[in-house]
């Protein structure tokens, strides 16, 4: 008897060591599966800030520097740098404080960040473009307010996780320098058409911030249009 009562007092017990044994491995799959599916809404998130909701063309942000400064490679491969090394961190600061912060101090507390990177990022800048800061002008300080930083590091990066806030710098950042790349591509290349035509009257109308706008307008047109063409499923962002 003594037997049997020892048998069925440890029965349950080596019963609950086989459930939990059993449930183990289980978690793993579900771990993976949650790290896909991270990867997979971050991967959504950086192709639409880089193409289907590109910050410069579909939000109308960061448009100075693209339609004033835009027009040569050398400006916008500098501003590009610029951008590279000044978003990521403030967004990422910004996440981390989260909702600390009150709403009303957040625009200043990214502007003060956004000076603080821009030193660092002149100083390389100048390093691996010598003179590039100074050819800038006034263009380059005037990136510690780009729209896009704040909008972003404002807005955006303190409701949501490191991952998602990371995916979405770089994806605006990778935006916002594709299309600087482009137009500044384009109306250089419409400049130095004009000089080898000898049309010297107009004194380099690509030059001017009208020429931005109006390349800027067909990009635009051309991210609608594929915007209207994409499946509904591609057009969710989580």
């Amino acid at each position: 008897m003594k037997k049997r009562n020892k048998w069925r007092a440890g029965a349950p017990a080596a019963a609950k060591r086989e459930k939990s044994q059993s449930r183990k491995p289980k978690a793993l799959p579900a771990k993976r599966a949650g790290r896909k599916k991270l990867l997979r809404q971050a991967g959504t998130i950086l192709v639409n800030g880089v193409i289907f909701k590109n910050p410069v063309v579909i939000g109308a942000l960061g448009l100075f520097p693209v339609v004033a400064a835009g027009y040569s490679m050398e400006n916008a491969w500098a501003l590009s740098l610029l951008m590279l090394v000044m978003m990521t961190p403030v967004c990422l600061i910004s996440g981390w404080l989260g909702e600390k912060v009150p709403v009303w101090v957040r625009p200043a507390l990214v502007l003060l960040l956004s000076a603080l990177f821009y030193l660092p990022a002149s100083r390389l800048l100048d390093v691996v473009m010598p003179g590039a800061s100074l050819g800038l002008g006034i263009y380059g300080p005037l990136m510690i307010a780009n729209s896009i930083i704040l909008s972003r590091a404002n807005d955006y990066a303190p409701n949501h996780l490191t991952p998602a806030v990371l995916a979405d710098s770089l994806g605006c950042t990778a935006g916002f320098c594709a299309v600087l790349l482009i137009v500044s591509a384009l109306r250089a290349g419409w400049a130095h058409s004009l000089s080898r035509l000898g049309n010297t009257a107009l004194q380099n109308p690509a030059s001017y911030p009208f020429a931005g706008l109006i390349l800027l307008g067909f990009l635009s047109a051309l991210i609608q249009f594929v915007n209207h063409k994409r499946p509904a499923e591609g057009k969710v962002t989580p």
